[in-house]
């Protein structure tokens, strides 16, 4: 779950500072009127994972920075990705209805542990965000679909809120991602940065998995 920099940040630290507003407590995943991705339970592999993506959102731009996103967790998870517009998918983008989003968020990712997940990430389609916005915030929802939860960290890119500068997948991170799948980068490689310009770097560093 992201939350939009600049016009929320006040309201979102006020929601912080008291316990279990935005804490992840429920255990049952949000629902909607989407197909399901019968694929998911790829994303629970530690192994080499190949994750089918259908693009269903009515923003072409956002699509595209979703696939650079799914790209960039190529290069950091031994896994690799396709287009796959069939029921065998494992992640759909979807454009989100009102009832999905509260608490000033601009994007919502399932959780492979909770219930009733089907492979969903949605975007609030009414949200104005830039292209680096698309791609950082679809790099945190499909981080948290890897299983990744919130980090306390301004700099990391799953902090609670978008913030302007460089965002970066820290050693917490790293080991956080170790846990649920296998890597091509090591903790000791952190801070790895998230921007699209660091891309080719992360590529020279993760030819092979961490075994």
């Amino acid at each position: 779950m992201r939350s939009r920099s600049a016009f929320f940040v006040a309201f979102v630290f006020f929601c912080l500072a008291i316990p279990g507003v935005l804490a992840d407590q429920n255990t049952v995943n949000w629902k909607g009127n989407f197909a399901p991705c019968n694929g998911h339970s790829e994303l629970l592999k530690h192994e080499r994972m190949n994750l089918g993506v259908r693009i269903s959102t009515s923003n072409p731009q956002l699509g595209r920075e979703f696939e650079r996103a799914m790209t960039f967790w190529s290069h950091v998870l031994d896994m690799s990705w396709h287009d796959d517009q069939t029921s065998s998918c494992a992640i759909e983008l979807v454009d989100g209805t009102p009832s999905i989003f509260h608490n000033a968020t601009i994007a919502r990712s399932q959780f492979t542990e909770w219930q009733n997940f089907e492979g969903w990430i949605a975007f609030d389609p009414r949200a104005p965000l830039t292209k680096s916005e698309m791609y950082l915030t679809s790099v945190h929802e499909i981080g948290h679909m890897l299983g990744l939860k919130h980090n306390s960290s301004p700099k990391s890119v799953m902090y609670y809120i978008d913030l302007e500068g460089s965002e970066v997948l820290d050693a917490k991170d790293i080991n956080e991602l170790a846990i649920h799948h296998k890597l091509r980068v090591r903790p000791i490689d952190a801070p790895i940065a998230v921007n699209k310009h660091s891309l080719s770097t992360v590529a020279l560093r993760a030819d092979t998995a961490i075994r």
